[in-house]
């Protein structure tokens, strides 16, 4: 049984996701939830890191976009595929509104409905 406190849900584009402090490729986005992200990458992250993660999105009105998000590497394992890695990281400083302000925009722009939500 899975013991998530938030439901994971699909996102549309597969994002590249940035380290903003070293502006170095993290990998792209799994899932995301309220509560986290799920990364894959071509390195294993350091467990326990903090990141700046940075997430570039499609540009509205001929202008580039991004958000960031503050998270800790909560696991990073090798993938079914070997020539990746998985990483989870769980989202902090969600009460400062920045953080919830970009959460937000990616839940609300561009994740896919849960399955039992859909009508």
């Amino acid at each position: 049984m899975d013991s998530r406190f938030f439901r994971r849900r699909s996102i549309a584009i597969h994002f590249r996701v940035f380290d903003e402090a070293t502006d170095s490729f993290i990998g792209r986005i799994g899932d995301i939830s309220e509560g986290g992200i799920l990364v894959y990458g071509p390195n294993r992250l350091k467990v326990r890191k903090l990141y700046r993660l940075r997430v570039d999105l499609p540009e509205q009105g001929g202008s580039p976009e991004a958000v960031t998000l503050d998270a800790k590497t909560m696991w990073s394992s090798m993938d079914v595929n070997p020539e990746f890695f998985c990483s989870g990281l769980r989202f902090f400083d969600l009460d400062k509104p920045h953080n919830r302000a970009a959460l937000e925009a990616l839940l609300s722009r561009f994740t896919l409905p849960p399955e039992d939500d859909e009508r």
